[in-house]
């Protein structure tokens, strides 16, 4: 009992620092779930061992973090982007909505990796600077984005299905097929909140300054420092190694933070051959990576004690033993239709292997399928996911995006979550979830 109330005052306590800003979220991670361990009786030992398992999980991730911010400030230092901005901009003509319909495809095609950081990298990167010199909000660019990833997170490979397939002991592919028509509404459902929230920036002003205004901003907008930086005349080189970078990604086996490192010394070795600018660019985009990294640090800190403690086991049989009999047959929807909160207080890994099974086993005796479950809680969990302050990925989006958590979670906690309601209501409607 003890251990499952520890974890809902650590979930509870820290969701509310972090909204609040009360709290940075390397001092709530690290904090909160060890002394919640120690009340728990578990040794220092025992808790250095939670710890250096669950940062074994993350620290691909946090190495990720170094070469790509550090790769994209060195992009942007050479000037890759400005064609970009302007070109996209002249396009664009102000048209707010046409804008956020390209970063939803770009999303929607980059999610196919089923790797939410890249499809951030990829999306964010290249055309936030054209979302603020149009005065459309960041929230909304990257609400925008999030829809899609959590549409597209439902595939085969995806973690959500994936996770499933194993507990339920059920080939992805298999799994995945149903889930197809639940995908489309999904993708057109999001499609058609793009224009609702394109609308909503047109009303508040989004778009009003012509294209010309945008491009002389763009070009005078730049210090003499910044302008010494550029490389014009290597604009083919840092393009086609862009190029490369993105191809290595979606096509091959090898560790993202592999290729960004390279690309990070082959960007540095070729703009700047000049050995004392190499370290004072790598000095200028330090902080960024270091906060980043010490996030995704202490995000496997509070993952691996959660997890390895039991916490979320507990936390899960006490879910179950409160709620009220008459429930029982319905538990599966309770914890769909709630999937986009619990989602994010919970990483994804004790969600599927911890939650689900425990789910399965409770609704056997109402007669409900174990896939059933699993559709319920994947479709219902995915939902927010992206929002998650235990997801890795979640802090590669505010790194990109220059947003607070507070502000991320304000604007797109209830899209998602209205958009995985309206998915698991028509899962509901074709069959798929029953009811």
């Amino acid at each position: 009992m003890l251990l499952g109330i520890t974890g809902f005052v650590i979930i509870f306590v820290m969701v509310f620092l972090l909204l609040k800003e009360k709290a940075i979220p390397v001092s709530v991670f690290v904090f909160l779930p060890i002394a919640g361990a120690l009340i728990n009786g578990f040794s220092i030992t025992e808790i250095a061992d939670f710890v250096s398992k669950g940062c074994s999980t993350v620290w691909p991730m946090a190495a990720l973090f170094v070469f790509t911010v550090t790769y994209f400030d060195l992009m942007s230092d050479v000037g890759l982007f400005d064609k970009v901005v302007e070109k996209s901009v002249k396009i664009a003509n102000g048209n707010v909505i046409g804008v956020l319909l390209a970063i939803f495809i770009i999303a929607t095609v980059a999610s196919l990796a089923a790797d939410s950081p890249s499809t951030y990298l990829i999306t964010m990167v290249p055309l936030l600077p054209l979302v603020r010199k149009l005065n459309i909000r960041v929230t909304s660019a990257m609400l925008v984005t999030c829809m899609a990833i959590s549409v597209m997170n439902l595939l085969p490979w995806g973690g959500a299905v994936n996770r499933a397939c194993i507990t339920v002991g059920i080939d992805s592919a298999v799994m995945w097929k149903p889930l197809i028509p639940v995908q489309i509404f999904g993708w057109f459902c999001a499609l058609a909140g793009v224009f609702i929230i394109g609308a909503g920036e047109k009303k508040r002003g989004a778009g009003r300054q012509t294209a010309d205004d945008v491009v002389d901003t763009v070009n005078t907008a730049v210090s003499e420092e910044e302008a010494a930086l550029k490389r014009p005349k290597l604009l083919w080189f840092n393009v086609l190694l862009t190029v490369v970078v993105f191809v290595l990604l979606f096509t091959t086996d090898l560790p993202n933070y592999f290729i960004f490192m390279c690309g990070c010394v082959l960007t540095l070795v070729v703009n700047y051959p000049n050995v004392q600018l190499q370290k004072e660019r790598i000095n200028v985009h330090a902080e960024d990576s270091l906060i980043s990294v010490a996030t995704v640090l202490s995000a496997g800190v509070l993952v691996g004690v959660l997890n390895n403690s039991g916490m979320i086991v507990a936390m899960a049989d006490m879910i179950i033993d409160f709620l009220p009999q008459a429930l029982g047959p319905y538990l599966h929807l309770v914890f769909g239709f709630f999937g986009g909160f619990i989602g994010l207080g919970v990483n994804p890994d004790p969600l599927y292997y911890g939650l689900l099974p425990i789910l399965i086993e409770v609704m056997a005796n109402f007669g409900v399928s174990a896939e059933s479950v699993a559709y319920a809680l994947m479709i219902g969990g995915d939902s927010c996911f992206t929002l998650s302050p235990v997801i890795a990925g979640t802090y590669m989006a505010l790194t990109v995006s220059g947003l607070s958590y507070k502000e991320h979670m304000r604007r797109s906690l209830i899209p998602l979550w209205i958009l995985g309601l309206l998915m698991l209501g028509f899962a509901m409607f074709i069959g798929l979830v029953t009811w």
